[in-house]
């Protein structure tokens, strides 16, 4: 049997031997490419049987509409239930969870699948470039982005690793949102698509005219998105056509969140604005004191916004009045995760924190001795994080 390297070899050979393929489409050097990485071993292909629950968090932030709200209880303190190495670092976007089955990437350019109940390597497959968003799983294909200027939003099949389709979305940086069978994402070139998730086609785009690196989200028959210049937009879902654009005061980097008819937007300009988001008109402009870098949080009637300066602070998602505000010792650029009884937050000061929903004072607080920059997820009464030391744990 060939080596990986002897694989590698003959591929080259009989690219260089065949120039008549010369005009191959993108896709197919894509592929390639991609196998001179996997070799012949199915071991390093994302291959493997996913099945849906109602617990599932297939997206960033579990819905379309993006509220980072779960169902789940706990009781405190909390125990260490597994750590996992992925022996490189993550990017600010979440990991994903089917089944039992959790999917995140890493910013050394690999995907991992890990046995929620063990904590093991289920699959792994390796990119070449740094993927720092959330993927996205639909029906039984895993979809994520990465910064390259080529094809830059690929779709693999599980039931047999192999890739379905690649496209070029601009580079990508943000998360991408899932919508019934329509999938959105935003490039660093400015334009924001709509894709059949299915099969990769193009059902519109559009150019927003300056890099995308929030991101997006939908509510009803609207998908939402903002760019570097502080301009958001919202689009109506099936044919792209811009329904109302609304300008804050600096870049929005923070990624969107709708409930309840309206749309919450982090501002570089430190600043939270709450738009209708049917019309765009804005409801509240709310002075934070420092930059927003992540997506606010909304759920039990209360916004909770974090902060560079290392705040997480609530208000009435109703009218915008102050309910509480929470100071850590560094900087916070994840999205609390908000349940019945705890809001969990994630900071650079290396702590875990689960804060009282109705005062914000500490009710559990653990030191993983590493910085966290990754949102974290609540699933089936689990909180699980992955940290600045290339570690994934869960506590139970």
């Amino acid at each position: 049997m060939l080596s990986r390297h002897q694989t590698s070899r003959k591929v080259n050979k009989l690219l260089t031997g065949q120039q008549i393929i010369s005009q191959i489409v993108s896709l197919g050097i894509l592929c390639v490419a991609l196998l001179s990485v996997f070799g012949c071993s199915s071991t390093l292909r994302l291959k493997m049987t996913l099945q849906a629950t109602s617990y599932d968090i297939p997206m960033f932030g579990r819905t379309a509409a993006r509220d980072f709200t779960d169902s789940s209880t706990f009781t405190f303190p909390l125990s260490l239930a597994w750590e996992y190495d992925a022996s490189a670092g993550f990017g600010n976007g979440s990991p994903v969870i089917v089944g039992n089955v959790l999917i995140i990437g890493t910013m050394q350019g690999e995907l991992h699948a890990v046995d929620l109940t063990t904590g093991k390597r289920i699959r792994y497959i390796k990119i070449f470039s740094p993927i720092s968003s959330s993927p996205v799983v639909y029906q039984r294909y895993v979809i994520f982005g990465i910064e390259s200027t080529e094809e830059n939003l690929i779709s693999v099949d599980t039931h047999d690793g192999s890739i379905r389709w690649a496209k070029n979305a601009g580079g990508v940086a943000s998360s991408p949102v899932l919508k019934e069978n329509l999938l959105f994402v935003g490039g660093l070139d400015g334009s924001f698509h709509c894709f059949e998730a299915a099969y990769g086609s193009t059902k519109w785009r559009v150019n927003t005219g300056s890099p995308i690196r929030s991101s997006p989200c939908a509510w009803n028959d609207l998908v939402f998105c903002a760019n570097s210049s502080g301009e958001v937009f919202a689009y109506t879902i099936n044919h792209g056509q811009e329904r109302w654009k609304f300008s804050t005061g600096n870049a929005v980097f923070a990624g969107l969140t709708a409930s309840e008819g309206k749309l919450f937007v982090g501002s570089r300009d430190s600043c939270l604005y709450i738009l209708d988001a049917v019309t765009g008109s804005l409801h509240q402009k709310i002075s934070i004191g420092n930059k927003i870098m992540s997506s606010p949080a909304v759920g039990n009637g209360m916004v909770f916004v974090p902060s560079l300066d290392g705040s997480v602070t609530a208000f009435s998602s109703l009218d915008g009045s102050l309910r509480w505000k929470f100071q850590s010792k560094s900087a916070i650029n994840t999205t609390p995760i908000v349940t019945p009884g705890a809001i969990f937050v994630a900071s650079l000061d290396q702590h875990l924190y689960a804060l009282s929903p109705e005062d914000g004072t500490v009710i559990w607080r653990h030191d993983l001795e590493s910085r966290i920059k990754t949102t974290p997820l609540v699933w089936k009464n689990s909180l699980i994080v992955a940290a600045e030391d290339k570690n994934i744990y869960c506590f139970r």
